[in-house]
């Protein structure tokens, strides 16, 4: 299973604790992030606070097929 295909499942998963927003990098706000998923080169973390993902350890093409898949999901297609 690719990188890619990884973050989407755990991203549709975890989509009603975060429908804020996601993105490939670090806040600077401090906002307490909470690491959901880490194999050495994938990392999802999640702000619950503030409903918002961080990924890393995508390419640009990668973060950009997530983000689009991320904004095509709603909460009636998700797990509960």
């Amino acid at each position: 299973m690719s990188k890619l295909e990884i973050a989407k499942g755990i991203i549709k998963e975890q989509y009603n604790e975060a429908d804020c927003g996601i993105y490939n990098s670090r806040n600077i706000a401090g906002d307490k992030m909470h690491t959901i998923y880490d194999d050495g080169e994938l990392q999802i973390d999640i702000c619950y606070h503030y409903s918002y993902f961080e990924v890393f350890g995508l390419s640009y093409a990668e973060f950009r097929e997530l983000e689009l898949f991320y904004n095509g999901l709603t909460k009636n297609e998700v797990r509960e």
